[in-house]
């Protein structure tokens, strides 16, 4: 799996998570937010279970590449349209978009309902756990990716 993780690893990719960092550290104090701990908490949860999301969107796609030699195609909707998707208020898409996007590819689980506790739209505490629901997204991930695993035939060469 390990070489799987690293196997797109970009170098010049830094300069964008370097470029991320700072904008991050400038917009935190300047959003108008009021940071408590539990908001502190929600961006947390919000930051490393979107990570780990997105890792199990890499997971099926590395379990599509088992299968076809066009699977890259197939995921770049997931994680290409997952960014874009994210560059908008999720509410503008619609309901349909939306459930989608909680009950399937689980983006909005760690970007809008969360979002919505941190600006004060919603005050049930159970948005802040939100992007922990989403971790379940991982269960699904890897038990394609080890289906796949079981299914690959090697060429022998």
């Amino acid at each position: 799996m390990f070489q799987i993780l690293v196997s797109k690893l970009d170098l010049t990719r830094f300069g964008r998570l370097f470029q991320a960092i700072l904008v991050f550290c400038y917009a935190i104090p300047n959003s108008g937010i009021i940071w408590t701990w539990d908001k502190i908490l929600t961006l947390f949860l919000m930051v490393s279970c979107g990570s780990l999301i997105f890792f199990g969107l890499f997971l099926i796609y590395a379990a599509f590449s088992f299968f076809t030699t066009e699977g890259l195609e197939f995921m770049n909707i997931f994680i290409d349209g997952g960014r874009e998707f994210g560059r908008y208020p999720f509410s503008i898409y619609g309901e349909k978009i939306l459930m989608f996007l909680t009950y399937i590819i689980p983006l909005a689980l760690f970007q809008y309902y969360p979002l919505l506790y941190l600006i004060d739209r919603e005050q049930s505490i159970i948005f802040m756990f939100t992007p922990l629901i989403g971790l379940l997204f991982l269960i699904p991930s890897y038990a394609f990716f080890r289906f796949g695993l079981r299914r690959y035939k090697s060429t022998g060469s």
